[in-house]
């Protein structure tokens, strides 16, 4: 919900450095570039999982997954907005923040899992994206004595509703019952979870600032 702008679109300051951006600008440096054959290899490789990574999408119906890591790996706001080509999601700035300060846009709580899809055509390492409420289903299971750790089992998924009727199913599935109830062998399934490459908060894209101002004024 867009709520009073905090600031007048006038007044807002910008990091001039932050307004260049174009084919001719000058790189910054930092310890993210590197030289050599060497460098160009390790970027040029083709990837196990793949260049981009692949978002868990939700089903009505049961989805067999394994945690990879007991925690998100990535945790951040993220906007919502409505424009003219459709709806967009942008990460929040935070106390930096345009679509905070010129729009009063309320952003909401993301929480990015690893997980190993298992029940897919092919298996393969996904993001799963957690609001909220379903985040905190995954922590009341990661921190039972009885369930958790995330990483301990296989968990079947689903998701029912939308908007606000939105409900989420997670089923704790035993190693010793993964044959029986999903057709897998469970010392298999561990095994390519433990040699699953995994993504890291890198792979959350955050918009420059300079883009952000230009998107709230436009929105005003």
């Amino acid at each position: 919900m867009v709520q009073a702008p905090a600031v007048n679109t006038d007044d807002y300051e910008v990091d001039e450095e932050l307004l260049e951006d174009s084919p001719e600008a000058a790189p910054k440096h930092g310890t993210s570039i590197q030289a050599g054959w060497g460098a160009a290899d390790d970027l040029l490789k083709p990837k196990a999982s793949g260049d981009y990574p692949n978002d868990f999408k939700f089903t009505e119906s049961l989805q067999l997954v394994k945690f990879l890591q007991d925690e998100p790996f990535s945790v951040y706001q993220q906007h919502w907005l409505d424009r003219t080509e459709g709806k967009r999601s942008f990460v929040c700035l935070g106390d930096d923040c345009p679509l905070c300060d010129l729009l009063g846009d309320k952003p909401r709580g993301k929480f990015a899992f690893n997980v190993l899809l298992l029940s897919g055509e092919e298996n393969s390492v996904q993001i799963l994206t957690a609001p909220p409420t379903f985040a905190r289903q995954l922590r009341a299971a990661n921190d039972d004595p009885r369930l958790g750790p995330l990483t301990k089992h296989f968990w079947a998924l689903a998701r029912h509703g939308s908007g606000s009727s939105t409900t989420y199913t997670l089923e704790r599935v035993r190693a010793s019952d993964l044959a029986e109830e999903w057709e897998l062998d469970p010392e298999e399934a561990n095994a390519i979870a433990s040699a699953s490459e995994l993504y890291g908060p890198e792979t959350v894209y955050i918009t420059p600032k300079s883009e952000l101002v230009t998107i709230a004024r436009s929105l005003i």
